[in-house]
């Protein structure tokens, strides 16, 4: 849920192509990516389903630096200006 409010944040300020790309690569890309690296070396249920926190979180954190890099909020209080 905490990338999905940092990506409305910037879809608010009309930056929308960033969280979007960020969001396919870290929720799906982390996920293929677990079934073929992490997944094979402890064939669980356990282990597969870790694959949702992980690619959860790795978005979250990709969006936070996308958010931190961009400053919406500082470029509109500055064109207000």
């Amino acid at each position: 849920m905490l990338y999905e409010v940092m990506s409305g944040y910037l879809r608010g300020f009309g930056i929308s192509l960033v969280p979007a790309i960020l969001t396919t690569v870290g929720v799906c890309g982390i996920r293929i990516a677990w079934v073929y690296t992490i997944f094979p070396k402890d064939r669980t249920f356990k282990t597969l389903l870790m694959a949702y926190p992980a690619s959860l979180s790795v978005t979250a954190v990709l969006i936070l630096i996308a958010l931190l890099a961009y400053h919406p909020a500082a470029r509109a209080q500055k064109n207000q200006m």
